[in-house]
């Protein structure tokens, strides 16, 4: 009986070497395999491509606390690639990515080059830059860095893309059952769906996120996404107006509460309800603070002023707006440009013009803005005779921003000025 007992311990404590050199030799196997492919690969050869891609995902879920799983991610994604299969080998770079953050990214990026080929025209340059940020530091367990490749992924529309990174979530749900962050990912998994235009997909996801996650602190969030549906995609503004006021009365101290007055003041206005919407921006003014929120409610509430043709209302509302985002220059710059915009155009009135651009510079006179400002001032300036001041703001224009393309044409202004 001791005999067995013994016997039966090492078959135990063999038992993992065996496996383990089993998993070795399969991920040998596969990178043998890969190299049979030729480097212009033909239909046949993509479709082996894709099906070695496929196992070695399998390896890769078999195997997960194996150290070269890191490897096989990266074999995986270079076959995908091979095999012309971009979203998947967009979903595997990402989960590379955020899996093993040490990854050389000089391998990884000309992957990444080919396979963002898979996200829609307009999302390129986002996808590329979600994938090149740095992996947050305090992401230590697999189940988080999983969670953060699905956070980038739910941001990505694709024809392709969907089904593959939808596979991704569903496979995440399945690994990891008792991750504590799970309501969170569910609603992401909502923003996947909302991006891809299936939107009563998104709605059940969300609901999803809310109701069988009773303690999650985002069903203020999950129900507010759901009105953003009805009002943005759905276009069903009885049914978002019902959602926004129920986020209201159930949660009347969260953090949507301001989201969802900006939200249901666009709404206001877009159905000519002008004063209900100047009420509406006001409250999320009051809640949002300097959020990109607020500077998108102050910018609405000049709107309305000026679809109401209250023209002075609107400028000093922009004003205001630059005053309380002083700090950001482009939000900043960006809300006297359009009050000097106004002046000019609506209220016909140089003067203010001017005084929006002179606040505009000397508010933010290094901002990527100042030089075409100066320029523009120096215009202004010659339109009211006051050419001793165009020519030195022209001066100030070509010291300043010598290499800038504007510089030559203020050099030629000032030339003819000086005549």
């Amino acid at each position: 009986m001791r005999n067995l007992l013994v016997a039966l311990a090492a078959i135990a404590f063999a038992a993992p070497c065996v496996c383990a050199a089993d998993a070795a030799a399969a991920l040998e196997f596969y990178k043998k395999q890969a190299l049979t492919l030729p480097a212009d690969p033909g239909k046949e050869e993509r479709a082996f491509a894709k099906t070695l891609a496929d196992g070695l995902g399998t390896w890769a879920q078999q195997n997960a606390h194996q150290p070269a799983v890191k490897d096989a991610l990266l074999l995986q994604a270079r076959l995908y690639v091979r095999a012309e299969d971009y979203d998947r080998a967009l979903v595997t770079l990402f989960q590379l990515r955020n899996m093993y953050p040490e990854a050389d990214l000089s391998l990884l990026n000309p992957l990444m080059a080919s396979a963002v080929m898979a996200v829609n025209a307009k999302q390129r340059d986002q996808a590329t830059a979600l994938f090149a940020a740095a992996v947050p530091a305090d992401l230590k367990t697999p189940a988080q860095r999983q969670a953060q490749a699905l956070f980038a992924l739910s941001k990505l529309s694709g024809r392709s893309l969907y089904e593959p990174a939808a596979e991704a979530f569903e496979k995440f749900f399945v690994t990891y059952p008792n991750y504590e962050a799970s309501d969170l990912v569910e609603l992401w998994y909502g923003d996947l769906h909302r991006v891809n235009g299936n939107y009563l997909a998104a709605i059940s996801q969300y609901k999803k996120a809310s109701e069988l996650y009773p303690k999650t602190p985002y069903r203020a969030a999950s129900l507010r996404l759901i009105g953003d549906i009805y009002a943005d995609n759905l276009k069903d503004t009885a049914n978002a107006m019902g959602t926004y006021t129920q986020v209201l009365r159930e949660f009347p101290g969260s953090s949507e509460t301001g989201i969802v007055y900006k939200h249901m003041a666009i709404l206001d206005e877009n159905n000519k309800q002008y004063d209900s919407a100047l009420i509406n921006y006001d409250k999320a003014i009051e809640l949002l603070g300097t959020t990109p929120a607020a500077y998108e409610a102050y910018l609405g509430k000049a709107d309305v002023y000026t679809k109401t043709k209250n023209f002075d209302a609107a400028y000093n509302t922009l004003h205001q707006t630059s005053q309380a985002f002083s700090a950001n220059s482009a939000q900043s710059t960006e809300a006297l440009l359009k009050a000097a915009d106004l002046a000019r155009k609506k209220m016909r009135d140089q003067n203010k013009y001017i005084q929006s651009m002179e606040k505009a510079l000397l508010m933010h006179p290094k901002g990527p803005q100042a030089p075409q400002l100066m320029y523009d001032l120096g215009r202004a300036y010659e339109q009211q005779n006051r050419d001793a001041q165009a020519a030195e703001m022209y001066r100030k224009l070509i010291i300043s921003h010598p290499t800038d393309k504007i510089a030559s044409s203020a050099q030629s202004r000032l030339s003819r000025l000086e005549k």
